[in-house]
């Protein structure tokens, strides 16, 4: 039997901890297969562990705000915006500025 999408990548990163795109491909398939929770927590993790990989924060303040946590929401957003402009991301801390306007 094949292995689905969440197990390939629950595998790679119990594999290798370090792999972000891992991390994030996880994140992605827990939203997808509508597991919010386990969603946010593995987008949390790469925020975690990979700091600048700021569209982990964006990605869980979205998901924060469609289960209405928007006080988690307004603090993954506003750190997100912090770390997108350290790392000279305008773009993303953008979206996650307009993000921040609709919750606040």
């Amino acid at each position: 039997m094949a292995k689905s999408h969440l197990d390939f990548f629950k595998a790679a990163v119990e594999k290798d901890p370090t792999n972000t795109f891992a991390r994030y491909s996880l994140a992605m398939e827990y939203r997808k297969a509508e597991l919010p929770e386990d969603a946010l927590a593995a987008f949390e993790a790469i925020v975690e562990h990979d700091p600048d990989y700021v569209a982990a924060y964006l990605m869980a303040g979205q998901l924060a705000a469609d289960i209405q946590q928007d006080d988690r929401a307004i603090a993954i957003l506003n750190a997100g915006v912090e770390r997108a402009r350290a790392v000279g991301n305008d773009h993303a801390a953008s979206e996650m500025s307009d993000l921040l306007e609709e919750l606040e």
